[in-house]
């Protein structure tokens, strides 16, 4: 009877154990299709429709695929769809959060590295100068961190021209500022934005219309016209809603028809 009594109970904390193992298997089954659907109105400049399906996900602290999405999904909205500043701010704060908590999941991730570069370098614009300048070692190393993790990812590339180019075009009061915060202000050159420039369309050739501008911008700043004219028409002649590209494509139309 022991014996029988014995199996019995092995065979229920079994079945129980099964059942737990089936719905956590399901929950995983639904959070990945989640996660394509947002991707997909992501991609779709579509934002605004992604976030409600992954907020109910928002309290998985430790899951650093849902909290890369989320500051991903609230920069985007945050700097493209809202036009109050308040609400701007508040949104860039949120999103910081979750890609804090994305980076303590997972310190791996190129996506969660790479999106809390974007949204601190975000984050500071809110906070003004000094902080901005605080912040912008820390911005480039979670950069240098999300190629580390992922060499195959076009956007880290570009975010670390984008962060070179910004360096080199720091006007002289933030440098000043910048040597009193560091001893030594943060210093690249438009040669050394160009190259990552040129690495991001290398590794996935026009994967991003910001990538065509700053080809043409970085090449302009060198005096390299008939190489600024190509890129700046590449990105100009784009036909797209995503609000991220039409800013993108609005910049390249006007500095073309300066050169």
């Amino acid at each position: 009877d022991e014996l029988y009594a014995a199996g019995t109970c092995d065979y229920y904390f079994f079945g129980i154990n099964f059942i737990l193992g089936s719905m956590a298997s399901a929950d995983q089954d639904q959070l990945k299709a989640i996660f394509t659907q947002v991707d997909e109105l992501y991609a779709a400049g579509k934002s605004p429709e992604a976030l409600p399906l992954l907020k109910p996900y928002s309290n998985q602290s430790d899951n650093s695929e849902v909290q890369w999405r989320l500051a991903r999904l609230q920069y985007t909205i945050g700097k493209f769809f809202t036009k109050d500043q308040d609400a701007a701010k508040k949104l860039s704060v949120e999103a910081l959060e979750a890609a804090k908590k994305a980076v303590a999941a997972d310190e791996r991730s190129c996506f969660a590295h790479k999106w809390m570069g974007i949204v601190l370098g975000w984050s500071s614009d809110f906070e003004g100068n000094k902080v901005k300048i605080e912040n912008t070692y820390a911005v480039r190393d979670h950069f240098l961190k999300a190629v580390e993790c992922n060499p195959n990812d076009p956007m880290s590339y570009h975010l670390l021209g984008f962060w070179c180019y910004q360096v080199a075009e720091m006007p002289w009061l933030q440098r000043k500022l910048a040597k009193v915060a560091f001893g030594e202000p943060p210093s690249s050159s438009y040669e050394e934005a160009l190259g990552h420039f040129v690495k991001a369309e290398q590794v996935q050739p026009g994967f991003y219309v910001s990538n065509w501008l700053y080809l043409g911008k970085t090449y302009s700043q060198l005096g390299k016209k008939t190489d600024a004219r190509e890129w700046l028409s590449k990105a100009a002649g784009v036909k797209s809603e995503d609000p991220k590209d039409v800013e993108a494509m609005h910049e390249a139309a006007v500095l073309l028809a300066k050169l």
